[in-house]
């Protein structure tokens, strides 16, 4: 009998996109802290996870064109036996593992990947690192010092990583975009990513309309004056 140490509640074969050069599958966990309004994955914060480890070792095993992992949600650090999962990924099928976050727990991020278990870090920082702005974002209160652990880890690591802001209007300003630059000034890469509406777990923000390329591009010459590598996705 296999015993579910984290709820699994969706497998994507392939996604060619997220992780750049590497082909990779993706694993979606249940559970998470934050109820950002302009999440899109909210199908999976309360879902009751239905996959076993077997299932999902073995579903990645058949994935012969995927050369890496992608472990998203919800929020994957959730799961205090998170490091169980990944370490059989990491032991019975060899590939690369992308873990997203959103550092709000920096003990277990930590643990991961001095345990090896990861080989790419995805952080998401949802507002400027100021308590009232990011329980705003995020819809939950918010320990900023342990968000500002996260980012100082993830720095230090060794392991490859990126930043990310979902691009709200009316969320984040261009203001915004360089307060949460300032916090990660020196990163080796932070991302741009463009709002999507419609499926958000705030329905009223699908009525929203995203910002023009050129309002994300004046932010990306914002990024570039604190970070090495600014991308933007989305378009």
């Amino acid at each position: 009998m296999c015993i579910r140490c984290v709820d699994i509640s969706g497998f994507t074969k392939i996604n060619t996109v997220k992780w750049e050069g590497i082909p990779s599958c993706e694993v979606y966990l249940s559970g998470c802290n934050f109820r950002c309004p302009f999440c899109t994955n909210g199908e999976f914060i309360n879902a009751q996870g239905h996959m076993t480890e077997d299932d999902v070792i073995s579903h990645i095993k058949e994935c012969d064109y995927a050369d890496g992992v992608i472990i998203t949600g919800g929020e994957p650090l959730v799961h205090a036996d998170l490091y169980l999962l990944l370490r059989r990924i990491k032991k019975e099928t060899g590939k690369l593992v992308r873990l997203e976050t959103n550092g709000s727990y920096p003990d277990r991020l930590d643990d991961v990947i001095g345990a090896g278990l990861v080989d790419f870090v995805s952080m998401s920082i949802k507002a400027p690192l100021k308590q009232d702005e990011y329980a705003m974002n995020a819809y939950a209160l918010v320990d900023i010092e342990e968000i500002e652990r996260s980012i100082r880890i993830v720095m230090d690591s060794g392991v490859d990583y990126e930043f990310r802001t979902t691009v709200v209007p009316i969320h984040i300003t261009e203001d915004d975009i360089r307060s949460i630059c300032s916090s990660i000034k020196g990163a080796k890469c932070y991302r741009l990513c463009q709002f999507r509406p419609g499926s958000c777990l705030d329905s009223t923000l699908d009525k929203i309309n995203p910002y023009k390329e050129k309002v994300l591009r004046d932010m990306e010459g914002i990024a570039k004056q604190y970070v090495k590598r600014v991308k933007v996705s989305g378009f």
